[in-house]
């Protein structure tokens, strides 16, 4: 700015103020005492605001900025981490922002950049991009609950067992538990006496011995290693795929384009 800009806007800034911001001689110019004070009020304001303009051209010139995601708790471990560490080392311009939330929920009016959920169902200004394809699910029981007890051999035996339901939070249904061999195929309502949307509570109900859990395999797998757990039935739970989607707006912002590549890559 010219000298005299910048004193015409100083002018300006005084009379809407209502205060004197400069001390003014001819040899020097001071802030007085009501200037010193806004200033330092401002300060931390005039730095937030550079900071948004530096992410939001960092976005606009296809460099990167904050990915924020929401997704199931479930899928943090199989998806965020085992990734986590050397994603952002790989690229460390962006920062990751994870909430797990169970229920689905409005990526776009929330502000968040992708969710990630067990199925494609979602809206129609959606896209569902598959990232895990290989997810391979079972049924356990505890060998504290087996004890005594038949083991199943078809999936209606389930139907004589106390079973863990998993309800989902924003339809209040529970989930029908699915089975596939050959040319048998269905998918089959269980009864017990807990049921939660949380897996965490499933897995551990399941560890105490409360009845058989549906759970995804990875998630069980330290607890049949360890014979903490039994998988019965296998072989006739179907596979199933885990999805990222995202509001389509015309065009995907790198940071999200480059994170959905690694994470295909990495856990194929």
């Amino acid at each position: 700015m010219s000298n005299s800009a910048a004193s015409y806007t100083i002018r300006r800034l005084e009379q809407q103020l209502g205060a004197k911001l400069f001390n003014r001689t001819t040899r020097s110019v001071s802030l007085t005492e009501a200037g010193s004070a806004f200033l330092t009020r401002i300060q931390p304001l005039m730095e937030q605001l550079d900071l948004a303009f530096n992410e939001v051209g960092r976005e606009s010139s296809g460099t990167m900025g904050t990915l924020r995601l929401n997704m199931l708790r479930s899928a943090i471990s199989l998806v965020i981490t085992p990734i986590l560490k050397d994603f952002l080392r790989a690229y460390p311009d962006i920062k990751l922002d994870v909430i797990s939330e169970n229920s689905l929920v409005d990526i776009a009016s929330r502000g968040y950049d992708a969710g990630i959920r067990y199925d494609n169902v979602m809206a129609q200004d959606m896209v569902a991009v598959p990232i895990v394809t290989d997810m391979r699910f079972c049924i356990v029981a505890s060998p504290d609950y087996l004890r005594d007890r038949t083991v199943p051999t078809h999936p209606r035996d389930l139907l004589k067992h106390e079973c863990i339901n998993y309800r989902s939070a924003s339809t209040k249904a529970v989930y029908r538990w699915e089975f596939e061999k050959g040319d048998e195929k269905f998918s089959m309502a269980v009864t017990g006496r807990v049921a939660t949307n949380d897996n965490d509570l499933l897995l551990q109900a399941a560890l105490d011995g409360l009845g058989f859990g549906y759970l995804q395999y990875r998630l069980v797998e330290p607890h049949l290693d360890a014979g903490r757990l039994v998988n019965v039935l296998d072989g006739w739970t179907p596979g199933g795929t885990l999805y990222l989607y995202y509001y389509n707006p015309g065009r995907i912002p790198r940071k999200l384009r480059v994170f959905i590549d690694f994470v295909r890559e990495r856990l194929k």
